[in-house]
């Protein structure tokens, strides 16, 4: 079964391309590459944007210059909830998975965090940091030390 990134290669060639025997060639990166993923209501659920990609393996797309909004769900209007940005990372369409070995920076109306050595979920909205993590709050916490 081909990766979802060589389908999607296949998608930015011309038709009359590959009428005419054009090569796919996976070692040239994509420029300003961009994959949304949207809910089974339609919905947009995010928006991966980087400088480059590249293919790393059957399910796995390499991006430098990560830029993922992730949307809030259950509203009409596409309002991002958090955006995470990281200089490199790896991005596992198939699982709703993102990974990154460097710095990772995630914002939110709520908090800021950073740090190293990441991996986002996207089915459990969860983003675990490894090294270096520093957290700031932007919310109050009433009673918080009773």
């Amino acid at each position: 079964m081909p990766s979802l990134f060589r389908i999607f290669l296949l998608c930015l060639l011309p038709a009359a391309g590959l009428a005419q025997g054009t090569q796919i060639s996976t070692d040239q990166p994509i420029v300003n590459f961009r994959l949304p993923a949207f809910t089974p209501e339609g919905q947009r659920a995010w928006l991966v944007r980087g400088s480059e990609a590249r293919y790393a393996g059957p399910n796995d797309i390499g991006i430098k210059e990560l830029t993922l909004s992730i949307f809030a769900t259950g509203t009409a209007q596409e309002k991002v909830d958090t955006l995470i940005l990281s200089p490199l990372a790896v991005v596992h369409p198939a699982d709703a998975v993102i990974t990154g070995p460097e710095g990772i920076r995630v914002i939110s109306d709520q908090f800021e965090a950073s740090g190293s050595g990441w991996r986002y979920a996207h089915r459990d909205k969860k983003v675990s940091i490894a090294k270096n993590v520093r957290v700031a709050f932007r919310a109050e916490f009433k009673d918080f030390l009773k």
